[in-house]
């Protein structure tokens, strides 16, 4: 048998790979973990939506039937019936578009790149891509801090707020956070309510209060979800805590630099 030369190189290492822009080595493991927890919530995305478009769907093609089968009173009568379906399918159709743009996220595996992201924007597509399952388990979904404000209001949020942050990973750990949330109450209210931290000037909190019944135990280890989370955040400057855990009561702390 013959020997191996001494001047071989061994094969490199499965598990990690240099990217050719020379940020470092991927983590294949954690990117793979990454992806199927966004797939799963793409896949939990679908079915809420089809459960949005169906009463609709439903109750049009009843006022179209009654066209179709002339028992309308009058054409006027008719005429009210197809207006209102074309009304209510321009709108579905425009509700799909949006939740198929916002449904179109990456399954990234390559390392984080943090940049001056702004909140708030992003914030608004987190709430859109998670208000159908908290509303599908009966969840009161209330984030106030995206709601307009008067001209006399000084806004939570405002439009200018920026946090040192990758945006596609900034969003992925911002859902997975939604996600536990509404996995964990059984039912009652999930608020958001945002502010900055008094110990550590240059970062800003975001809080989510869960209130009503929670399914108990309540558990963050071994959860794929919170765990990709707490990962992103963490390599973002960020960190992400339980900050209250009970039966009734569940309080979810997001730290984020901000950007200067």
């Amino acid at each position: 048998m013959r020997e191996p030369s001494p001047t071989a190189k061994p094969d490199p290492p499965l598990q990690q790979a240099a990217p050719a822009d020379g940020q470092g080595a991927v983590d294949w493991q954690f990117a793979f973990e990454r992806s199927e927890v966004m797939r799963a919530f793409q896949q939990e995305l679908l079915v809420s939506i089809g459960h949005e478009l169906r009463n609709p769907l439903s109750s049009q093609m009843g006022s179209l039937q009654l066209v179709l089968s002339d028992l309308c009173d009058s054409p006027e009568e008719e005429r009210e019936y197809l207006q209102s379906a074309k009304e209510a399918v321009e709108r579905l159709i425009k509700l799909l578009e949006e939740y198929t743009r916002l449904a179109r996220h990456d399954l990234p595996i390559q390392p984080l790149r943090p940049e001056p992201t702004r909140l708030r924007p992003l914030l608004q597509d987190v709430y859109s891509l998670t208000r159908l399952q908290a509303q599908d388990q009966g969840i009161r979904y209330e984030w106030p801090a995206l709601q307009p404000t008067s001209a006399f209001e000084v806004p939570l949020l405002p439009d200018s707020l920026t946090v040192w942050a990758d945006p596609h990973g900034l969003v992925q750990a911002l859902l997975g956070v939604c996600r536990w949330g509404i996995r964990t109450l059984r039912y009652g209210s999930m608020a958001l309510h945002p502010y900055p931290t008094a110990e550590e000037e240059g970062r800003l909190c975001l809080g989510w209060n869960l209130e009503g019944r929670c399914h108990v135990p309540i558990q963050t280890e071994g959860c794929a979800v919170w765990r990709v989370s707490e990962r992103l955040l963490r390599e973002m400057g960020g960190q992400l805590e339980l900050c209250e855990s009970g039966p009734y009561r569940v309080g979810i702390k997001v730290t984020l630099r901000l950007a200067h």
